[in-house]
């Protein structure tokens, strides 16, 4: 085997080279991760970020809010976060009343597996449940409010400076802050003022104010403030169902009377105008029976008057008749006419001379004498001769 001379210690020599580069490399390296760890920092986009002096001539925090981004932090000054979404600060009886409706070991098992992930999942330190609110009304009673507070992050300056660094704001400030001015303003409200939607939205609004004017003075903003339920106590629930069914049995009952009393005025206007109708009918039915008895009156007399003009006619021809009989030519015609009374006369036994005997003695009743009647008497057909 050729060897050459110097090959190995020029190898070695190379080695030696590429360790000293390598370890330079590393070093530079290193020295570049530990500059970028220790100098600078990143705040994320749903963070707000506040610097913090350790060391030097002016310690303590800076007046500046950083938005999100890299920036350059020096040797002594730590860059803290606060959240910048919004938080949701929950006072809430979901659990308890889930737990309560719960029959089996299984189903409240699978309700605390519920709330633990939905705790996880929005996060500890934007999303806080507390217990339930016990509102004491004004007239005494105890309502239990589910009320849900939305608020974030205004002035995170402001909060480190009062709070500190993390959550220690929610517990120290926000969950008292907002306990205390749920109770002071809906409070005042009586319990049975809840049912009033109005007035309890109204509770809510101010609650609201409150809240906000108290969050805006240690660096918040209250988004708003939600009473999603409420819940009587055992024994107000039950008084209340009373109270409740007993106005009801009032109003009803005035609505009743106000029934009978409408039916009453009803009748009475039916009854005023049947009597209205039955006297109509009255004033009718006299007109007609007037009409009528003035008809039969008018009839009468006109029968009367009628009957009376015919007997007056009667007896002016009876007069005038009587009066051309007595005239001198009026008894020829009467004795005429006796004589013809005796043409009817059949099956008569007279003889002609007893016959012209009767005639001669009716004429004489009547002034007529026989000689001067004006041609001889004819013995009728059934006369004997």
């Amino acid at each position: 085997m050729v060897t050459v001379a110097g090959a190995e210690g020029a190898l070695r020599k190379l080695l030696g080279s590429i360790r000293r580069i390598g370890l330079l490399s590393g070093l530079t390296v290193f020295g570049v991760l530990v500059f970028y760890g220790a100098c600078t920092a990143r705040v994320n986009p749903n963070e707000w970020g506040v610097e913090q002096v350790r060391f030097g001539i002016k310690t303590g925090i800076k007046e500046r809010a950083f938005t999100p981004g890299l920036y350059f932090v020096p040797f002594g000054t730590t860059m803290h976060d606060f959240p910048r979404e919004i938080h949701v600060l929950e006072a809430s009886f979901d659990k308890t009343e889930s737990l309560g409706k719960a029959k089996t070991e299984d189903v409240r098992e699978g309700v605390e597996k519920f709330f633990q992930r939905r705790d996880k999942v929005l996060g500890r330190e934007t999303h806080r449940v507390i217990d339930a609110f016990n509102v004491q009304t004004s007239d005494g009673y105890a309502v239990i409010c589910d009320v849900t507070l939305l608020y974030s992050i205004s002035d995170p300056v402001r909060i480190a400076k009062d709070f500190g660094w993390g959550s220690l704001y929610v517990d120290s400030f926000a969950v008292n802050t907002f306990r205390n001015g749920v109770l002071q303003t809906i409070g005042k409200m009586n319990a049975e003022t809840f049912y009033n939607e109005e007035l309890r939205i109204a509770a809510v609004k101010d609650a609201e104010t409150f809240l906000r004017a108290r969050f805006a003075e240690r660096g918040f903003k209250v988004e708003t403030l939600l009473l999603r339920n409420y819940v009587y106590a055992e024994n107000y629930e039950k008084a209340l169902q009373e109270k409740k069914v007993a106005v009801q049995t009032t109003e009803k009952n005035r609505k009743e009377a106000l029934v009978n009393e409408e039916h009453a005025k009803l009748e009475q206007i039916q009854s005023k105008g049947n009597a209205a109708i039955t006297i109509a009918e009255s004033e009718v039915n006299a007109q007609i029976a007037k009409i009528r008895a003035e008809a039969e009156l008018y009839a009468s007399q006109t029968r009367a008057k009628a009957d009376k003009e015919v007997n007056v006619a009667q007896a002016e021809a009876k007069r005038l008749k009587a009066d051309a009989l007595n005239s001198s030519g009026g008894k020829y015609v009467v004795a005429l006419e006796t004589a013809k009374m005796f043409e009817n006369i059949e099956g008569a036994v007279m003889t002609p001379e007893q016959y012209i005997s009767f005639i001669r003695n009716a004429w004489a009743v009547i002034g007529v004498s026989s000689g001067s009647v004006p041609g001889p008497v004819a013995a009728p057909a059934g006369v004997k001769k």
